[in-house]
């Protein structure tokens, strides 16, 4: 059973990538999609066979497998205008990466508790990345082509800039303080511990003052900067987006995590409405369109609250779905997506049965029976 699942797993991957190296890349079409899916799958699946009794080895080639799509979009992107070879480059570059890095690294993170490994995780992998990757991308390349960035950084005081990012690294890393707090007893202690981290932001933020200072005085392009840092953006993004999933899944068994984050998803689409008709807001008989503002604010506070207070997730939960709810009335549901995803959320936010912290455990637990584990009497 074990060795047909792997085979599936993997012969969907290969059967996906070789479609579209058949049909797109070789300009095959139908045809080429087809046969180029029909090969690499099968291929995939046999070297599956001999592998499954090297089990480093088989992780490391799913991983590759699974990467290969995403560094063949990057690599033949408009970005980087390199064509089939490009595409070439990259998908072998992005499977070595995946295989000896990101493998490792997950695993790390999995043996911590950090991060949860589903059953079709190397699938959702690469769908997701794949799915991330190309719309990432095309994005990316839209909002660089929207607006004049070079005149808006020359004409911004430089500054204005710089106290732009500095705040917002004094932002991270008082956000990080208050995550280190959770594992700390002092202030103290949580701000030692977030030293690394803080330094890391301040080298970041100093990164990002220069190059707005090179925008800013002409020394380098917006345009240029662009090609080299959207793909390199799309792909990362393309493998956070659906790693993401396994965090939250391991997140989740402390605190409604996931369910949460899907209220705050659906949150965004309910102040999407809510921002397109502020405009009218300051109108006579506007009063209902105050609700997409309203609701998406209310429906994001609670999402953090049931974070922050996961033993009430209960009330808080109850409390989402009644706004997501309400969310339908001047709001249109966030275009019906979000009122739908923030229902998902909150019930799942109601129906969470993870495990509180130990801190937590700790006040309510009782004390500790002086029997052996399996003793059922006093005299053993």
């Amino acid at each position: 059973m074990r060795k047909t699942f792997e085979m599936v797993q993997v012969a969907v991957i290969g059967a996906l990538t070789g479609a579209f190296i058949g049909g797109i890349v070789l300009q095959g079409g139908m045809d080429g999609a087809l046969w180029g899916g029909s090969a690499l799958a099968a291929v995939l699946a046999a070297v599956v066979w001999p592998l499954l009794e090297r089990p480093t080895a088989l992780m490391r080639m799913k991983y590759g497998a699974a990467a290969f799509l995403p560094g063949m979009l990057v690599g033949g992107s408009q970005w980087l205008s390199m064509g089939g070879i490009g595409a070439a480059v990259g998908g072998v570059a992005s499977s070595a990466l995946a295989a000896f890095c990101v493998s490792r690294l997950i695993g790390s993170h999995e043996e911590r508790g950090r991060y949860i490994r589903t059953r079709f995780h190397y699938v959702w992998l690469f769908l997701g990345g794949s799915l991330a990757t190309f719309f990432s991308l095309n994005a990316l390349f839209a909002v660089e082509r929207a607006a004049s960035w070079q005149t808006w950084a020359r004409s911004i005081p430089m500054a204005v800039q710089s106290s732009i990012v500095l705040a917002f690294v004094l932002l991270g890393y008082m956000i990080c303080i208050g995550w280190k707090k959770r594992k700390t007893e002092t202030w103290r202690q949580a701000r030692a511990s977030a030293r690394r981290a803080g330094g890391a932001l301040l080298i970041g933020g100093m990164l990002l003052i220069a190059a707005a200072s090179m925008f800013h005085y002409g020394l380098w392009y917006v345009h240029d900067a662009a090609r080299f840092v959207g793909p390199l953006l799309s792909y990362a993004l393309g493998w956070m987006l659906p790693c993401t999933v396994g965090f939250l899944l391991a997140a989740n068994r402390h605190r409604p995590v996931l369910g949460s984050v899907l209220v705050m998803i659906g949150a965004i689409f309910v102040l999407i409405v809510g921002i397109s008709v502020f405009p009218m807001l300051l109108l006579p008989g506007s009063g209902l369109m105050w609700a997409g503002l309203v609701t998406g604010l209310v429906m994001i506070v609670l999402a953090i609250l049931s974070i922050i207070k996961p033993q009430s997730h209960v009330t808080i939960g109850s409390f989402l779905i009644l706004a997501s709810i309400l969310s339908f009335v001047g709001a249109a549901g966030g275009l019906i997506i979000g009122g739908i995803i923030g229902l998902l959320g909150g019930a799942l936010v109601v129906g969470w049965s993870g495990k509180q912290t130990e801190k937590q455990d700790g006040h309510s637990s009782h004390p500790a029976s002086p029997l052996p584990p399996h003793s059922p009497t006093m005299t053993g």
